[in-house]
């Protein structure tokens, strides 16, 4: 084989494995960087959507598949005679309760909620349940509220949609360039020997 062929068989070689290279970590990094920019999941909610529940609850929780942060979240919950909410929602590790008036009337019910994801982006939704008779009439319980632990949201910028693509993809293609230096400088050094 001449010197030649040899050449360019070694920089055809080379081109492939530096583009099976590139494909690879940009598919890697793209799986592995999807659960870093999740948000969260309502899992379940009480009463849960379009339930038809036989007394008003005493209160409406959502849970979630992380826990949610306090600041931004807020759920209304409106009937018959308007918003039956009562105070600031409790976040107790992934569930987020909404205590609702004594006494509220039978009917139909929307809660709407807005709820800040982990990742510090908010979330939002509605459901609605029905009620065939009104709540108890008893007082809701005094509850004294219990500090939660939330995480608090990352400085870092997030890497999603396209801005995350194009920082991998000039990645990629510095780590591509500097292989393609590195070969030339040696094979200027091996043509620099043989002379």
């Amino acid at each position: 084989m001449s010197r030649v062929a040899h050449v360019v068989r070694t920089r055809w070689r080379l081109l492939a494995a530096t583009l099976a290279a590139t494909v690879l970590a940009t598919v890697g990094l793209a799986i592995g960087a999807g659960p870093a920019s999740a948000h969260n999941v309502l899992k379940s909610s009480s009463p849960e959507d379009q339930e038809s529940v036989a007394r008003t609850p005493s209160s409406v929780v959502l849970t979630f598949d992380e826990p949610a942060i306090a600041l931004g979240t807020k759920l209304v919950v409106t009937g018959p005679t308007g918003p039956v909410q009562v105070g600031t929602p409790r976040l107790v590790d992934n569930t987020v309760t909404q205590d609702l008036q004594s006494g509220a009337p039978a009917g139909a019910y929307t809660v709407e909620w807005r709820v800040t994801s982990s990742d510090g982006h908010p979330i939002s939704g509605s459901f609605s349940f029905t009620a065939k008779a009104a709540g108890d009439a008893s007082p809701v319980p005094s509850v004294t509220p219990v500090p939660s632990v939330t995480p608090a949201p990352s400085t870092a910028p997030a890497l999603s949609g396209s801005s995350g693509v194009w920082l991998v993809t000039a990645a990629v293609l510095l780590v591509a360039a500097g292989l393609v230096a590195i070969v030339r400088r040696r094979r200027t050094h091996k043509d620099r020997s043989v002379s």
